[in-house]
């Protein structure tokens, strides 16, 4: 008769689980498993036994210290009270090799009454002569104008700006409410170099109108003779030449920088783009004489 399929594995007693390995189960056919599971319910039970003792230890030990202390102070309270006739303690007193000494009484603390501001001024300051000038004229652009220093105007330097750059400036000035008499704007140069003449032109033509719109008066500074190639050089002198012109039929007041930078090499710095210390301030006069 053939033998059972499951006679020949081997069942945990306490799992009941199957196993035909025989190392899975130890002398008291217990599997692996159980027998570490059943170590662990032991230990955590010798655990538990031992909390439940030093509990009831920290129990009866608070106990015992409170007893003592309620003890203690009862035979305080019984002390005889020093009788009434004793002679007071004196300031520098010898007591039990103690010196006592008297707190010096603080100083009382002063309040010291608050005035208010008194505010002055002068009705008559608008007719003196040394009334500083108010900023009237607002100078925008690139680098080129980082050394621009004019009195009664507002230098913003925009290093590496386009035309599109100052116009999103000036947008935002006009959204503050700002308003000028002039405004002077130097850009172009970052634009030539990405080959787009046209788009340079329409971008100069949106600049200058919202210029108009929150000023008397529109200035555009052209560009300066560029020394970094030829090509710069031609691209740069074309639109100095059409700004002119440009200029002239939309009312824009065009500052010809080329013409005062050309064969003065000492007014431009190596680089060939930026303009000397010299170059800066032969840039400001050539400003003055327009904004003053």
């Amino acid at each position: 008769m053939a033998s059972s399929p499951l006679s020949s594995f081997l069942s945990c007693s306490v799992c009941r689980m199957l196993s035909q390995n025989p190392a899975s189960l130890d002398d008291r056919g217990i599997c692996v498993k159980c027998s570490v599971l059943t170590a662990l319910e032991a230990r955590v039970t010798e655990l538990e036994e031992r909390l439940r003792r030093c509990e009831g230890q920290g129990s009866a030990s608070y106990s015992e210290v409170a007893a003592g202390l309620a003890a203690r102070s009862r035979s305080e309270r019984s002390v005889s009270k020093p009788s009434p006739a004793a002679c007071p303690e004196q300031p520098g007193q010898d007591q039990d090799r103690f010196v006592t000494v008297r707190r010096k009484a603080s100083a009382k603390h002063r309040h010291v009454a608050l005035q208010e501001p008194l505010h002055v001024c002068n009705r008559f300051s608008p007719l003196s002569d040394d009334t500083p000038a108010e900023l009237d004229t607002l100078v925008i652009g690139s680098s080129i104008v980082r050394d621009v220093k004019l009195p009664a105007v507002k230098v913003r330097c925009y290093p590496g700006a386009r035309v599109g750059d100052i116009e999103g400036n000036l947008r935002l000035l006009k959204q503050e409410g700002r308003r000028f008499r002039r405004v002077v704007i130097h850009a172009g140069g970052n634009d030539a170099r990405r080959r787009q003449s046209e788009v340079l032109k329409l971008q100069v033509a949106s600049v200058c109108e919202l210029a108009k719109s929150m000023s008397d008066a529109v200035i555009f500074s052209g560009p300066l003779p560029n020394l970094v190639n030829d090509e710069m050089y031609s691209r740069l002198s074309s639109f100095s030449r059409w700004l002119s012109r440009w200029s002239e039929e939309n009312g824009v007041i065009f500052l010809n920088n080329w013409r005062t930078f050309w064969g003065k090499p000492g007014l431009i710095r190596r680089d060939g783009i930026h303009p000397t210390l010299d170059g800066a301030a032969l840039l400001e006069i050539h400003k003055c004489g327009l904004l003053n």
